[in-house]
């Protein structure tokens, strides 16, 4: 499989978007002003309480315009460094950074092509919601994350449930659209505007579907300890929050732990 030709086209679609996505938040990135402030939710800090966030050294895989890398070290990490391959996201989270007086390093690269000078430099890599879809291969994802960690190291992991693949957005009930089992890429020109959902013409995306399974056995490949799976009714995406109130209950978002 050419990779490259899937991580190129997202690259250039994402470096695309960036500046939508800036003008959109650009308000809402004034919060970081405030001194300690976090944009993560509640399910995922406590889950890096418990885990052990502070004084640790993180990674922040696919870490976009940044606003979460500066929250885990507003939440006490030692250091955080954000790695994406949007030149444009990767500008706007340093840019945040300097404005904010928070020290945060960000890495432009293609995850496949990790530089071996981040390997082993890690306590914690976290990987946040939409991260996975961007990636044909879950193995060498997940080996290059293992990579990235010190012995003893731990990956958190919250996503979208892949449950929600299925499901037709735009229904008001939960109507069942799509297969489950899916091996070639969703392919897109209508744009990744996830904040404001206008469509526009650009560059062609690739997403890939991936079942927990797949998910679970690239970390097992890579020789990860499951130390954690949980599931939650709750959205992580703008796409299904209309469900979310619903009496019956379906698997929204996940939580991951693994160690190495």
């Amino acid at each position: 499989m050419d990779y490259k030709k899937y991580t190129e086209a997202n690259r250039k679609a994402w470096n695309e978007v960036t500046p939508k996505h800036e003008e959109i938040k650009r308000e809402a990135k004034k919060q970081f002003l405030e001194p300690g402030f976090s944009c993560l939710d509640e399910t995922v800090t406590e889950k890096l309480q418990e885990i052990g966030l502070e004084g640790k050294d993180v990674a922040q895989v696919c870490c976009n315009d940044g606003v979460e890398t500066l929250s885990l070290k507003n939440l006490g990490a030692a250091s955080v460094t954000g790695f994406d391959i949007s030149d444009a996201a990767i500008e706007s989270g340093r840019r945040l950074a300097k404005e904010s007086g928070i020290d945060c390093e960000f890495v432009r690269t293609d995850i496949y092509e990790m530089p071996d000078q981040y390997y082993g430099r890690y306590d914690l890599a976290y990987i946040s919601v939409g991260a996975l879809s961007w990636f044909p291969d879950l193995r060498l994802f997940f080996e290059v994350v293992r990579r990235l960690l010190k012995p003893g190291g731990t990956l958190l992991i919250y996503e979208m449930h892949p449950f929600l693949n299925m499901l037709d957005e735009d229904s008001n009930t939960f109507s069942i659209k799509h297969s489950y089992f899916i091996d070639e890429p969703w392919v897109y020109d209508d744009g990744i505007l996830y904040m404001g959902n206008d469509p526009y013409e650009s560059s062609t995306t690739y997403n890939f579907d991936h079942k927990v399974s797949d998910i679970f056995a690239g970390l097992l490949r890579n020789d990860f300890r499951i130390g954690a799976f949980e599931e939650y009714p709750h959205d992580l995406t703008p796409m299904f929050e209309h469900l979310e109130s619903r009496k019956v209950e379906v698997p929204m978002s996940m939580i991951i732990v693994a160690g190495v």
